[in-house]
């Protein structure tokens, strides 16, 4: 008796099935992706003037920190005594470095070129109402440098950061943005007074109070505190100079120990 022996399966009847089983396997992965996507694309932005609130708060509880301060773009040119006032001269400060101690001490490095003069070193310390100012190499003077200038005005409200992040106008959420530094940040921009950028630089420019200026604050993401204000000044291009002015303040080493040359006799 003959045995029947089962044909062989025929591989080319199973491709179309194999094609089918990929197909639909991509396809799948494919639609999670997307929905994935759009889930993750649809979460709102954060309300920028609640976080703003929030950075305010944060720093009303820190107890130091630096600030590194560029001027870019055009010169903005003000006056100041250097001889107790007994004269004013004609001054730009392209860069300062300070560190601020709660509640209202202040020190800072500035560079200033007067006139047609190589810039010099001029140091600022101020505690309340009360300030010193000294050139390299020179003992600490006491006189208000910066007329009405009190270093806890950089927190307190309507002056200072206060004004420069929550009295802000037109504000709108840029969205998320790593600085330079790779620092992760959340970009806001918005629209404020002249006075702003009078405090932010220890009251020695004279921007007019109420002249507009624009604000982009970059919020440190681990902190929320304040990690970058870009504050431009508009319509201050020239012929020579095609940027408007442009002050760059850099907030950094928060809560970090703080070394500050004191006058003589302040109590620190």
């Amino acid at each position: 008796m003959q045995e029947t022996m089962p044909k062989p399966t025929n591989r080319r009847s199973l491709l179309p099935v194999i094609i089918l089983v990929i197909i639909v396997g991509i396809a799948a992965a494919v639609f999670w992706a997307l929905n994935n996507s759009n889930s993750q694309q649809a979460a709102p932005p954060p309300e920028p003037r609640s976080l703003l609130v929030q950075v305010i708060d944060n720093l009303r509880a820190v107890e130091t920190f630096r600030m590194l301060i560029d001027q870019t773009g055009a010169e903005y040119v003000f006056r100041v005594t250097l001889d107790q006032g007994q004269s004013e001269v004609t001054a730009v400060m392209r860069r300062a470095e300070a560190q601020y101690v709660t509640p209202n001490v202040l020190f800072a490095t500035t560079t200033l070129r007067i006139g047609g003069l190589p810039a010099i070193g001029i140091d600022i310390f101020a505690k309340g109402a009360d300030q010193w100012f000294k050139l390299a190499g020179s003992p600490w003077i006491q006189y208000p440098i910066a007329e009405g200038f009190d270093p806890g005005r950089l927190i307190q409200d309507e002056s200072g950061f206060p004004a420069a992040l929550t009295a802000l106008e037109s504000v709108e959420y840029i969205g998320m943005e790593t600085l330079d530094t790779g620092l992760a940040t959340q970009h806001i921009r918005g629209i404020a007074k002249g006075q702003v950028i009078n405090d932010l630089m220890f009251g020695l420019l004279d921007v007019p109070a109420e002249k507009p200026v624009s604000v982009d604050v970059y919020v440190d993401n681990a902190l929320t505190l304040p990690a970058l204000l870009v504050v431009t000044l508009p319509n201050t291009a020239t012929a020579s100079e095609p940027n408007d002015t442009q002050w760059r303040i850099e907030v950094y080493d928060i809560n970090a120990e703080i070394t500050i040359d004191y006058p003589d006799g302040v109590q620190q």
